[in-house]
């Protein structure tokens, strides 16, 4: 199974953002005893490259680096041992450094331009960011029309409420980050309670796939 196979499979890629490389490890930890298959530690952590060497250490988990800003950031990403790299935003060279270096690249885009040229860039899967604001499920119905062809992530606005819809569009992979990594959880460092929650996302995403 390649990488992108198990990002459509496992659909669920959870982002760690927190305020100390500590929080984020736990933080990740407790996602993948819930069962998470993907993790994204962003680049807004501090010390990131050294969370991702330690998680990379894991065989039941693919892990990412999230917003990649740089090809400075994505080389030392891709040292640590991420496998895949995610930005908000589409730049080229970051796009192309990460597929010379045979690693899964997931640009950010938000108009159909910026999609197509990330696409044409070499980007494996394009985040969908903002994805509510920018119209949310109606919008990729609508971006699909002319651009099926194009692997799509959709980043945000996902709930326990909500994921069988975002199941239904059957998108490549769904980024989720602060419904599971809550702030409030985070500050009291309640681990159990997250892993809880990327629990009940994890049977959510079992019980409507098994229905499909």
């Amino acid at each position: 199974m390649t990488l992108i196979d198990m990002i459509e499979r496992y659909q669920l890629m959870v982002a760690v953002r927190t305020d100390t490389p500590e929080k984020a490890y736990k933080a990740a930890k407790a996602c993948i005893n819930g069962g998470v298959k993907l993790i994204e530690i962003t680049f807004s952590v501090p010390e990131a490259e050294e969370v991702i060497k330690i998680l990379s250490d894991d065989d039941s988990v693919a892990v990412g680096a999230g917003t990649v800003l740089s090809t400075t950031d994505a080389k030392k990403a891709l040292k640590a041992g991420a496998t895949y790299i995610v930005s908000p935003n589409f730049d080229e060279k970051i796009v192309k450094f990460t597929k010379k270096e045979g690693a899964v690249s997931i640009p950010g885009a938000c108009t159909p331009t910026e999609i197509y040229r990330a696409y044409k860039a070499g980007g494996d899967i394009i985040k969908l960011f903002p994805f509510v604001e920018i119209g949310g499920l109606d919008f990729l119905k609508t971006i699909r029309g002319p651009m099926p062809f194009i692997k799509y992530m959709l980043s945000g606005g996902v709930t326990l409420n909500n994921i069988s819809q975002y199941i239904a569009a059957d998108a490549s992979c769904i980024l989720v980050g602060s419904a599971i990594i809550k702030r409030e959880l985070i500050m009291a460092e309640d681990w159990s309670s997250i892993t809880d929650l990327a629990g009940s996302f994890i049977q959510k995403i079992n019980e409507l796939s098994s229905k499909s």
